[in-house]
């Protein structure tokens, strides 16, 4: 039985690997989170709770997304769905690393250093989070339309989430807005785009260059370690 199951999995058990070490730096977030309210008697960065639960969505549904893929059933109607409401929700991933801003507001009886300890452990949780859905969601346009397009999609993807991380951290909007009031913040972002300030135009531009970055990155790790794998010498044990 557990043969048949591993088996069964093993296609999938780097992928299930990772959900499992998102899940455990999720889960070591919310103990230190925990121990602050414990140590300081507040709920201070309780917003950060709130943030992390957000970053998993774009994960479940890129999952999703590559489940209706793999199926080819509905595939037409299905993906392009959860494409969308995936880069609505997407931005929440990496938002968190703009909770250091928070920083600058010393705190009472909590060290400076462990706030930012925890607000690293939630960011860096969110922006892998982030790295994992966008990796699934390449995969899928890679296979669907080539290499080129699939990295276009990257870059384009990064790019909206600079945006949208902006939209979030200084216009104070959420991804509900977009859902409950759709046309009237489709006009205040079109003035907004019409009018750009010098300070939208750096942070988009610097912030998706870092995200973008970092995706490259961890990509180019994995693509390293399955080189180091195919030109592997098995040892002659004998």
């Amino acid at each position: 039985m557990f043969l048949k199951l591993y088996n069964k999995l093993k296609p999938f058990r780097f992928r299930l690997a990772i959900i499992g070490l998102l899940c455990m730096a999720s889960l070591i977030s919310l103990a230190l989170f925990r121990v602050r309210t414990v140590l300081s008697g507040t709920m201070d960065y309780d917003f950060l709770v709130w943030n992390l639960f957000l970053a998993w969505l774009p994960l479940v549904m890129s999952y999703m997304a590559s489940s209706f893929a793999s199926k080819r059933r509905f595939v037409a109607l299905t993906v392009p769905i959860a494409a969308v409401l995936w880069l609505l929700f997407f931005p929440n991933a990496p938002y968190i690393l703009t909770d250091l801003f928070h920083l600058r507001h010393a705190r009472e009886n909590i060290p400076v250093w462990f706030d930012t300890l925890l607000i690293n452990w939630f960011a860096w949780t969110g922006v892998l989070l982030g790295v994992f859905s966008l990796f699934m969601m390449h995969d899928i346009v890679r296979k669907a339309f080539g290499r080129i397009t699939g990295w276009l999609f990257v870059i384009i993807v990064g790019t909206l989430c600079g945006v949208g991380i902006y939209i979030g951290r200084f216009l104070r909007w959420n991804s509900w807005d977009i859902i409950l009031h759709p046309f009237e913040r489709l006009r205040e972002f079109l003035q907004y785009a019409t009018h750009p300030s010098l300070q939208s135009i750096v942070f988009i531009s610097v912030f998706s260059s870092l995200f973008i970055f970092i995706y490259i990155t961890t990509y180019a790790f994995g693509l390293l370690f399955q080189e180091q794998a195919q030109h592997a010498i098995p040892q002659d044990i004998s």
